[in-house]
């Protein structure tokens, strides 16, 4: 068995790091990016990076800046595998939307890993960067155009994702758009605000992750959520879990803290914090009051 002392005195290895966009000038931009470089040695072997934006055309550029680093990263780093997954909303009105959008944004998205992927089918391994759109949906989605937007995505290797607020659990009905889905988030509630769907991400994938545990007992309930950081990117904020984006209790600002002293209080933070029964028992209970299909 591991020593009490060992455990103590072991640093956190992030998992997941969320990055929530905004307005931020070119400045902030850079250090941002920066900022993201310096924690990439703080993270596991295999992780996930989620990018939110308002819009697709605001966020793709500041997504495509900040890429170039990861890239960066990942060609020194030969062992690390990178999940970019891209949060927001697509406007489609109609069939020819599909084609300009994709062939716009999300291809040449796509052939910016060229490197990465062409590295994978030489030595036939999985693809040390995966790039994922989660589709934020609102009252103004057609499934069919979504549908249709999901098969250029998945004959591109896009692995797409799906968001549904409370309000939009109706498209769970359209079983062609789910199919084409690699996974559907489930929201608590009608908003689609930053705080809501970091939350529901964050949550519906421990959850899913701890369930095949449950029964053998693996895990405990009371056990810290895996390592993640959760960043503003309009005014430096950052937050060391969800519980703490949701009532805005910072840890430090990525704009006048160095990474290292980041990383040391979230550090202390994740040796000290209580709160995770809790917070744990009110994931449970929003995702057990959801009627959710079944299947996805």
């Amino acid at each position: 068995m591991m020593n009490n002392d060992f455990q103590t005195n072991l640093k956190p290895v992030l998992q997941k790091i969320f990055v929530v966009l905004g307005e931020q000038d070119r400045e902030q931009l850079e250090k941002l990016s920066l900022t993201l470089s310096n924690l990439f040695s703080h993270m596991n072997f295999t992780s996930h990076l989620y990018f939110m934006a308002e819009n697709l055309s605001e966020g793709m550029p500041h997504l495509e800046y900040i890429q170039k680093n990861i890239m960066a990263f990942l060609k020194e780093n030969l062992f690390a595998r990178f999940y970019v997954n891209f949060i927001h909303r697509v406007p489609l009105k109609t069939v020819k939307d599909i084609d300009y959008i994709f062939n716009y944004y999300y291809q040449p998205w796509k052939r910016s890993i060229r490197a990465f992927d062409i590295e994978s089918n030489e030595h036939r391994e999985a693809p040390r960067l995966v790039l994922m759109p989660v589709v934020v949906t609102d009252r103004q989605t057609d499934s069919k155009l979504l549908a249709g937007l999901f098969d250029r995505f998945n004959s591109s290797f896009l692995l797409p994702a799906l968001y549904l607020n409370t309000d939009m659990f109706f498209l769970t009905k359209d079983e062609n758009l789910l199919m084409k889905a690699h996974k559907v988030y489930y929201g608590h509630s009608n908003s689609a605000e930053a705080a809501e769907i970091v939350s529901t991400i964050c949550s519906q994938d421990i959850l899913e992750k701890a369930s095949p545990n449950v029964a053998s007992r693996t895990v405990l309930m009371n056990a810290p959520c895996p390592a993640a950081l959760i960043i503003s990117a309009q005014d430096g904020m950052v937050y060391s879990c969800m519980d703490t984006f949701r009532k805005k209790e910072s840890l430090t600002n990525i704009y006048e803290e160095h990474v290292d002293t980041l990383m040391a209080q979230y550090d202390q933070y994740h040796k000290s914090n209580s709160d995770c029964l809790e917070c744990r028992k009110q994931m449970v209970e929003w995702f057990s009051s959801l009627a959710l299909p079944k299947g996805k």
